[in-house]
């Protein structure tokens, strides 16, 4: 899968949500953004079987875990067809509300475990309601992997604003 593509999507969907309402909360934009990848990212892009869900179920037992992401871009784990819950993942995402550097880089941290434990190859933090990315708390060996974003109403508008673009 063309990463740049995926993140062309993210962003598109990201510019998609303008209504005040979705800024106001986390798991509000988390929805909206959800139902926006859903639209905007075409059935043929993702490999097959790959889905876009809300994350709500890591365990320690069976994950190696527990942290819990806000968004993945996964194929289901299939005991027939995979030989570990490693296999398949393609994106995981944090989501954060006017995040400060402290509470983005706890997010980013938690990024960087699942990328090591669960070997997601992209991770993606978005600071809703915020101009600020927070990508200068991202490790320098690990900002090829983790893109941050910062999107904000303006005018009515999304202004989105992505780390490797500044």
């Amino acid at each position: 899968m063309d990463r740049d593509i995926l993140i062309a999507h993210l962003t598109t969907a990201l510019r998609a949500i303008t209504a005040p309402r979705f800024y106001e909360t986390e798991r509000g934009f988390q929805g909206e953004l959800l139902v926006g990848l859903q639209r905007v990212i075409p059935e043929d892009f993702l490999p097959d079987r790959v889905i876009i869900e809300q994350e709500y179920q890591k365990r320690l037992r069976v994950h190696g875990l527990t942290i819990r992401p806000d968004i993945i871009i996964h194929e289901p784990f299939d005991p027939s067809r995979h030989r570990s819950r490693r296999d398949g993942n393609v994106a995981v995402m944090e989501l954060k509300r006017a995040a400060t550097a402290e509470k983005a880089a706890a997010d980013i941290e938690s990024l960087m475990i699942m990328m090591e434990v669960l070997e997601y190859p992209l991770a993606i933090f978005v600071n809703i309601a915020s101009e600020v990315t927070h990508a200068d708390v991202v490790p320098a060996e690990w900002r090829e992997r983790i893109i941050c974003f910062a999107v904000n109403l303006r005018n009515g508008e999304a202004h989105v604003v992505r780390s490797d673009m500044v």
